[in-house]
């Protein structure tokens, strides 16, 4: 038997919500509740990356002529920014848990988590996401070769708001502004 696309997405779904639930049980219950100067610029950043993303983004991809599925864009936007962030802070974590062998160092902590993170992504994306969705990207656009720039700096942003701050409830929401994005450009359903 076959797994359907929107049967594939849901068992990822339901994988990353088992970790997130095992992990990160935490974090989402207890929000960190000090914003300093340092965490007001940090979301300020990230607001204005998830910004640029949504305007690369519509640039640079199309719909086939596909109509909107509303219901879709909802379900996708927020079961999508729930679990993926949940596997990328998991994997974020598996890096900074595998350097803190070697060093206590918080820099290269952070920069082994952010690459696991990276390659992680790279590979959901490239192996999962792309062979499952349909064909959106516009290989001529002249904003195309500033997706994978943005996409790094969503990375980055995302990576010190939770290790600086332990904060996923945030990154959740920005997560699904991006899939936001995603869902009302690529024009796909989970429903039908």
């Amino acid at each position: 038997m076959e797994l359907t696309v929107p049967m594939q997405i849901y068992a990822y779904w339901a994988l990353a919500l088992l970790i997130g639930v095992l992990f990160f049980r935490k974090d989402i219950l207890e929000f960190n509740p000090v914003f300093d100067t340092r965490r007001k610029l940090l979301l300020a950043v990230s607001l204005v990356i998830v910004a640029l993303n949504a305007w690369v983004y519509s640039h640079s991809t199309y719909d086939g002529g596909r109509p909107l599925d509303w219901p879709t864009v909802l379900v996708f936007s927020l079961g999508n920014g729930v679990a993926e962030t949940f596997m990328f802070y998991a994997v974020f974590r598996i890096g900074t848990a595998l350097a803190g062998k070697v060093t206590e160092n918080p820099w290269a902590l952070f920069i082994a988590g952010i690459l696991c993170f990276m390659i992680y992504s790279g590979l959901i994306h490239g192996l999962f996401w792309l062979n499952i969705l349909p064909d959106h990207v516009v290989q001529t656009s002249p904003y195309k070769p500033f997706f994978m720039p943005v996409q790094l700096l969503i990375a980055t942003s995302w990576a010190l708001n939770f290790f600086w701050y332990r904060d996923i409830s945030t990154v959740i929401f920005l997560h699904a502004l991006v899939d936001l994005t995603m869902a009302v450009n690529v024009k796909f359903s989970l429903f039908g």
